[in-house]
């Protein structure tokens, strides 16, 4: 799949190259790595895991670097290879990823700001589907537009939109739902207080 479209949003509103490192992808990807850790941990589920899926997906594309093609942004190269590598992992019986409970993943920690998400909305995020999350933390953590998202995660930029616009319609309903189980209990301890 060949992609042209530049990112902008990294490296100080350009895309971060392997040209930009005299041709070698290394530098590029250590310039990102806090970023593609993030994401490791939210597709293996925890943080030793995310750590241990980095390392064998970044030892791949070091090695499969001459495959990187110029003009490609870099890091929509490396967050699809590590995508790819987890991928090959689930698909392999015997792969460490298999047992693997990405529910368990810590959002707060996942997404920058997350001290401002809610335990309603954590709790919410923690039950939504590997590819919505992946959808969801590319975009909005990671600042992708819905192009390179769908580049990484292997889709078409209509089902990423696809995606978040589901998420965003559970949310409204799940917190809805939060909100008249709240005011019932209120209700109901108003109505113990006058009795």
């Amino acid at each position: 799949m060949a992609f042209e479209p530049a990112l902008t949003h990294a490296a100080g509103g350009r895309s971060v190259q392997a040209e930009d490192y005299h041709d070698s992808v290394r530098p590029g990807l250590i310039a990102i790595l806090p970023r593609l850790k993030r994401f490791a941990d939210l597709l293996a589920g925890e943080q030793t895991e995310g750590k241990a899926l980095l390392g064998r997906a970044l030892r791949r594309m070091l090695a499969d670097q001459h495959r990187y093609q110029r003009g490609t942004a870099l890091d929509a190269w490396a967050f699809g290879g590590i995508y790819r590598h987890w991928l090959m992992e689930l698909r392999d019986h015997a792969g460490p990823l298999g047992e693997i409970d990405a529910g368990v993943t810590s959002f707060d920690r996942l997404f920058d700001g997350g001290d401002m998400c809610d335990p309603i909305t954590v709790d919410f995020l923690r039950t939504l589907p590997p590819q919505h999350r992946l959808a969801l933390l590319l975009v909005y953590g990671e600042g992708f537009d819905y192009d390179h998202a769908a580049y990484v995660l292997d889709a078409s930029p209509e089902t990423v939109a696809g995606r978040l616009v589901k998420i965003t319609a559970d949310l409204a309903d799940h917190l809805a739902a939060a909100e008249r189980a709240h005011a019932e209990v209120a209700d109901g301890l108003r109505a113990e207080r006058l009795a």
